[in-house]
């Protein structure tokens, strides 16, 4: 077999395991505090909270050091700015007066109304591609409402249960559920003082899905601003042919 077809062959194997790579991000939550992990295979990263600072990388006298190297080398980055624009005024001869041409109307900026139906359009493009790769692997949440006054805690539990219901809905409409059916409760503690919570939510993508949903997002906005250019240059009576340049 040529060695060229055998590299081939181990790149197309490499892309490929690449893109059915399953990335998971795990979202758990207690009354302690709220942990956001990422998982790649063996490996695991924690998002949030993020990584423990050193607070002797903080000292006056660090945070001095600091500031007087960034200071130099912004000295240093400025003065030679200069002198490469100084020379670059002596070599350049002083350009003719020429007439602006009055801007295109496709080349106008955006308004306010075509900048929200962009982000619109992006909207609907990214929930519609994440609904077929996005996995809910599994989902736990369990809720013991508890305010200490009956009254309070029987509205606190009908706002909770709103809440849970309207987070579901949201879940099962842009998601794919691949495990068993999500474990939800929620208790109205009416003679507790304290609130507890527990909960732990896998989601899941493979690395050809995200690829996916990034297409499927730049092609949207690629034809929203056709669309928005073509509507400006029809409002401005420019040719149609014109706006496919």
């Amino acid at each position: 077999m040529p060695v060229w077809l055998i590299v081939l062959l181990a790149l197309v194997a490499f892309f490929v395991l690449l893109f059915l790579l399953r990335v998971r991000v795990v979202l758990t939550a207690d009354d302690a505090k709220v942990r956001l992990t990422l998982r790649v295979l063996c490996f695991t990263f924690s998002l949030y909270p993020g990584k423990r600072v050193d607070p002797r990388k903080y000292s006056p006298e660090r945070v001095k050091k600091r500031e007087a190297k960034k200071a130099k080398k912004a000295a240093r980055k400025a003065a030679k700015a200069a002198k490469k624009a100084a020379k670059k005024a002596a070599k350049q001869k002083k350009p003719a007066a020429t007439t602006k041409k009055a801007p295109k109307a496709s080349e106008a900026p955006m308004t306010l109304t075509e900048k929200l139906t962009l982000v619109r359009k992006l909207l609907v493009a990214l929930l519609r591609a994440t609904g077929k790769h996005l996995y809910l692997r599994a989902a736990r949440l369990h809720i013991r409402v508890a305010t200490g006054d009956a009254a309070t805690t029987a509205v606190a539990y009908g706002a909770v249960s709103g809440g849970v219901a309207l987070i579901l809905t949201v879940l099962g409409k842009f998601t794919v559920l691949h495990a068993a059916p999500p474990d939800v409760a929620v208790i109205a503690d009416y003679l507790g003082e304290k609130p507890h919570i527990d909960a732990r939510v896998v989601f899941s993508m493979r690395v050809g899905g995200a690829v996916c949903v990034l297409f499927s997002v730049a092609f949207a906005f690629l034809k929203a601003r056709r669309a928005q250019k073509e509507k400006r240059n029809i409002a401005a009576g420019t040719p149609a042919a014109e706006t496919s340049k």
